[in-house]
């Protein structure tokens, strides 16, 4: 069987397998970001698998509960955050995992704990 593409097409990069497995329902918010105190108030406790999952985890809903936008879930927020707050092997844990497996925040934190 011949292969009809281009010597470009052959040299791209594949896209298929590179997705996060973290998946975040689509926002549908006018003017919502995620303002960088807010990241880095996530990134001053990260976890490194050597401490405990469940303080962890309330640490990261303490902080999380701190930010409210009218049209956004908490739920999506916690989900974009979540992987600014590891560090290590916790963060080697959340990179092997696979694409598009971690679709609510009880998901997440089922595998994490």
């Amino acid at each position: 069987m011949a292969d009809n593409r281009t010597m470009a097409q052959m040299l791209q990069a594949p896209i298929e397998g590179y997705e996060d497995a973290i998946v975040v329902p689509p926002i549908n918010a006018n003017n919502f970001e995620l303002k960088q105190p807010l990241i880095n108030l996530v990134q001053s406790n990260k976890f490194t698998s050597r401490q405990d999952p469940h303080n962890h985890l309330r640490f990261f809903n303490k902080v999380t509960s701190t930010f409210r936008h009218p049209e956004v879930p908490n739920t999506s927020v916690k989900l974009l955050l979540f992987p600014f707050s590891l560090d290590g092997e916790a963060r080697d844990w959340l990179d092997k995992e696979p694409p598009r497996s971690i679709l609510t925040w009880d998901d997440l934190v089922s595998k994490f704990i």
